[in-house]
């Protein structure tokens, strides 16, 4: 049997992970087997089926080693029950699918606003300042949704958010003839529905997706906004030359009609995703069920539910050998593949460690690593540290060219190019296709670079750097006298900046969980902060710069200068392990 993850994880990284103590299963069962029982079913909530579960798990350890199976990988002794896959992977794609309505309701408008704007006389800068006060409301919602999720559950919050952006997509055309106050409150609203999507969803992809699928998850996730926006991009100039623009909101609104019916029936309870209430212990059917208590130790994070259930039905063998893992006495043969499992090593006291460096005073210092893991950790807490950071800043320089484009494509080509209306989607369609496409294979990239015994760290920093460094070349192109003036040279040069763009999907879009998977929708709800941030400044800020200067070769070039100090900051800041200040 092949080691699992968590031990892979632990191999790339030792020095960096916090040296904990197990607890003694004496302690955690008592000294009988009554007692064991009764604590093994208070800590898992799984009652009598977890125990036959347990038990059918040891039958099977049992024929294998009756069979004559190689040396005991003491990974398998604490590994848990595989997950139905299926089941992740259908929550998965109906979150994908919530994703790419969420993209193409934000997005519609950037094409919209060009006839919208020969209607009602608004200038570039009123169009700016239009087009990013969805952003205010986007901004306000990051850090709540991440919250809300992480306690109550993902499902009842991006419910709760796709319906809310629903329905004031369908509410965007009466409110423009009121003007453009009445405008300016609907895109704050829709942006405070929008704003929960992505928070919630991550946080689902933390308890419910296995570790070695996450990047997966994540690419398809965030790939379908891109498709999302290459459907706006596509459809919207059509829809608006057959029936005009205030269509394109009211048929785009009511896409998640057809969405909910596949959604509600989903829940998530205990860390997996299932169909229907279910009885999981302490499920919501949204996610918020009880969640099983974890400690870092060898193999990364161990449940204590999973301790237990060795106490109780290993062999002797068995425990003895999850024993010396345990307390990382040797070297283990892994049973599957004659690979060898390294134990950890302790950390010096006045080393820095890479897995969290305190930044309180503003400097890197070193921290003494504390035996357990803490409890009720705070944000605050969390944003000291430089591996938050490298997301934050990462996020945003990211994000002022990606909302950047979102939303003035359709302009650039129209005024740069002179291209009709009719025919944008000819030009910005494809590099958002592009773009979703790379982000589906960076997301198994990614993994299986992982899998093959790539560094965590050098992973992100590789896809990162090309992630973002491609894309400014590109953008500098794109606006430049090389395309001689041919939109479709143009089109080419930023559909290949975004389809490098993409592979940060195997970076930053991850790095939360592999630095803070207990608070993946908080810490994942700092970076998009940090990233409608920037879409709040470089939106209304490009259109300023357009009328004062009438220069898309400005507008790209601070773009491109986003995106070097990014890819810089991240490779100096970026974790691979998860901090101490998780909890």
């Amino acid at each position: 049997m092949a080691p699992s993850r968590s031990s892979l994880d632990a191999r790339r990284s030792p020095a960096s992970t916090p040296r904990t103590s197990w607890p003694s299963p004496a302690v955690l069962l008592g000294k009988s087997a009554a007692g064991a029982k009764a604590c093994y079913t208070q800590l898992t909530g799984l009652g009598r089926g977890g125990l036959q579960r347990a038990h059918a798990h040891q039958h099977d350890s049992n024929d294998e080693e009756a069979d004559g199976a190689a040396a005991l990988d003491p990974a398998t002794a604490l590994r848990p029950p595989p997950k139905d896959t299926s089941r992740w992977e259908l929550l998965v794609a109906l979150a994908a699918i919530s994703v790419a309505i969420c993209y193409a309701d934000r997005s519609n408008i950037s094409t919209a606003i060009l006839p919208m704007s020969q209607q009602f006389g608004w200038e570039q800068s009123w169009q700016g300042l239009i087009l990013s006060m969805f952003f205010l409301g986007y901004l306000a919602t990051q850090l709540l949704g991440g919250a809300l999720a992480d306690r109550y559950g993902g499902k009842t919050v991006l419910t709760a958010g796709v319906a809310a952006w629903s329905l004031c997509t369908i509410l965007t055309p009466p409110t423009a003839y009121l003007g453009i106050p009445a405008l300016i409150a609907m895109r704050i609203a829709m942006g405070l529905g929008e704003g929960v999507a992505f928070p919630a969803i991550h946080s689902i992809i933390a308890c419910s997706v296995p570790q070695d699928r996450r990047s997966t998850a994540v690419g398809v996730v965030t790939a379908a906004s891109y498709a999302g926006t290459a459907v706006a991009f596509g459809l919207a100039p059509t829809i608006i030359e057959d029936l005009g623009w205030q269509w394109v909101f009211y048929i785009f609104g009511a896409s998640a009609v057809l969405w909910l019916p596949f959604w509600l029936p989903q829940s998530v309870e205990g860390g997996t995703a299932s169909r229907g209430g279910g009885s999981g212990s302490g499920g919501d059917g949204s996610g918020g069920g009880a969640k099983p208590f974890t400690i870092r130790g060898l193999f990364g994070t161990a449940d204590i539910e999973e301790e237990a259930r060795v106490a109780l039905t290993a062999s002797p063998e068995q425990r003895g050998a999850a024993s010396a893992a345990r307390s990382g006495g040797g070297d283990v043969a892994a049973a599957a593949d004659g690979r060898r499992l390294r134990p950890q090593r302790s950390l010096p006291d006045d080393a820095a460690s890479e897995a969290g460096t305190d930044w309180s005073d503003g400097v890197a210092v070193g921290f003494q690593v504390q035996q357990g893991a803490a409890e009720g950790v705070g944000f605050l807490a969390l944003m000291k540290q430089r591996e938050v950071w490298a997301i934050c800043v990462a996020q945003y320089t990211g994000s002022w060219g990606f909302y950047g484009l979102l939303n003035w494509l359709p302009s650039f080509f129209e005024d740069h190019y002179q291209v009709a209306i009719g025919d944008l989607g000819s030009f910005t369609l494809m590099p958002y296709v592009v773009q979703g496409s790379v982000g589906l294979a960076t997301g198994v990239i990614a993994d299986k670079l992982l899998t093959r015994g790539w560094p965590v760290k050098r992973v992100r920093r590789v896809l990162q750097t090309v992630g973002m460094l491609g894309p400014a070349a590109c953008m500098l192109v794109a606006a430049s006298p090389l395309t001689d003036g041919d939109p479709g040279a143009a089109s080419a040069w930023i559909t290949v900046g975004l389809g490098l763009n993409a592979l940060t999907l195997g970076a930053v879009s991850v790095s939360h969980l592999d630095i803070a998977p207990k608070h993946a929708g908080v810490i994942f709800g700092a970076g998009n902060m940090s990233a409608t941030v920037a879409g709040l400044l470089a939106v209304p800020l490009t259109g300023v710069v357009l009328q004062l200067t009438g220069s898309w070769s400005m507008v790209f070039g601070i773009t491109a200068a986003h995106y070097v100090v990014g890819a810089a900051l991240f490779a100096w800041w970026v974790g691979d392990a998860p901090l101490q200040q998780d909890g």
